[in-house]
């Protein structure tokens, strides 16, 4: 028989994961795995850190498994058998950080004011361990949940490939809800927007400089473009606004504009390294990324940018709106969008408010998670929740506060019991 804990049932619980799970381990592990670079510039990129969660998950006699998603580069793979046939829930983060940049000691973690500090604390070793030491305490306890808990750590987040959770959205293991450890403070982000990119390509009509009323300088028509988005395109974008999230936005990222025929001269100098010049330009892009909402398709935004660049371009050649993919892998990075009202977020919320003090209601956050590949990809509800603040990650800064890190195992654990339901 399978049931749901009570408050009784659930402070008891709690107690025997934190007799199995002590404070000090779980402080430990997360300074082991930052001590391992993993990196795209470190050897083997984040396969250390792959490595060290299988050896750490194996050594408790979890189902493990390293999945090679590329050469030498494995996703690592968890599982808590529960009962069969129920539900099955899915811990999920990536085991790659940002290169250390200019940060002291990035790799030589240590606790600074109840804080720990290292390159991938915040982002997001310390939310991996968290859901990592959560499957350990549960399976030390003996607990035998009412369906299968999954973990996940996944390769290549920070480079935006995503490789490592596209690999799983393909080809499994599946789940019926998903958390990702991404850190928000505790809080409870139930939606992000995503993120596409676009070129503008703006022709012109070459002709000598000193009669450029003879060509069609493809710079300033697309000087025009810019203009247009700017003061037409990113207010009319202003003016609806998700309630978690905010407006969508525009940003125009480059303008490249030169005359094919000096292109060696604009962009190398050319022999004499001059300054490209004598050529009206006949050629110019503009990029643009576009964040955009939850609820909102792929594709709408195309069509706004040919109709915008005809219209600002003015007479000459055509201009064309491209939708330009962000890598082979994945074109478009959807938005995340779950049902507030969905049992997977009201348990943590109320779970978060009761260990942690956390406020009783879901947010939307600014970045984007690998969490809205299992949320347009399968149709399952995802929350992000982790320990540490996003301002901190990628900085030099990085940190991620102890006592976040313990709530979030806790959390985690008792999360997974109350959706999984416990045997009994």
């Amino acid at each position: 028989m399978v049931g749901r804990a009570g408050p009784d049932d659930e402070d008891e619980l709690g107690r025997i994961l934190t007799t199995c799970m002590p404070d000090a381990e779980i402080v430990e592990t997360t300074m082991a795995s930052i001590r391992l670079e993993s990196h795209r510039s470190a050897p083997g990129h984040e396969t250390a850190v792959a490595e060290f969660l299988h050896r750490l998950l194996d050594a408790e006699g979890l189902e493990t498994e390293l999945r090679p998603v590329r050469p030498g580069r494995p996703n690592v793979i968890g599982t808590l058998r529960g009962a069969p046939g129920g539900p099955r829930l899915m811990f999920n983060g990536h085991t790659d950080t940002v290169p250390p940049g200019t940060m002291a000691d990035p790799f030589a973690p240590r606790i600074v004011d109840g804080e720990i500090t290292g390159r991938g604390s915040c982002d997001m070793k310390g939310g991996l361990v968290a859901q990592a030491c959560a499957m350990i305490a549960l399976k030390r306890a003996g607990i035998r949940l009412g369906g299968d808990l999954l973990f996940t750590g996944a390769i290549a987040e920070e480079d935006a490939t995503n490789l490592g959770s596209l690999d799983v959205v393909q080809n499994g293991p599946s789940a019926d809800m998903v958390i990702v450890a991404e850190p928000t403070n505790l809080q409870v982000a139930v939606a992000h927007k995503g993120f596409d990119y676009y070129s503008i390509d703006v022709p012109g009509v070459a002709g000598h400089s000193s009669r450029p009323e003879k060509a069609t300088n493809a710079i300033y028509r697309a000087a025009a473009v810019v203009k247009a988005v700017e003061h037409e395109l990113a207010p009319a974008l202003r003016a609806a606004v998700h309630p978690l999230v905010g407006p969508a936005t525009i940003n125009v990222s480059s303008i490249i504009g030169f005359a094919r025929s000096e292109a060696a001269t604009a962009f190398g100098g050319g022999p004499l390294r001059k300054p490209a010049g004598g050529t009206v330009p006949d050629t110019c892009t503009v990029t643009l990324d576009h964040r955009r909402l939850p609820g909102s398709e792929l594709g709408v935004m195309l069509a706004r940018l040919q109709a915008l660049a005809e219209a600002a371009a003015g007479a000459g050649p055509a201009v064309t709106a491209r939708f330009t993919p962000a890598c082979p892998e994945l074109d478009s990075h959807p938005p995340l969008d779950t049902d507030p009202d969905h049992a997977l977020v009201r348990e943590c919320l109320r779970l978060a408010g009761r260990l942690a003090d956390v406020a009783g209601e879901p947010v939307g956050v600014p970045f984007w998670s690998d969490g809205a590949l299992f949320n347009a990809g399968w149709k399952v509800p995802v929350i992000v929740f982790g320990p540490g603040d996003i301002a901190l990650a990628h900085s030099d800064d990085e940190r991620v506060p102890v006592d976040q890190l313990l709530k979030a195992t806790r959390i985690n654990a008792l999360l997974a019991a109350s959706l999984l339901g416990v045997e009994r």
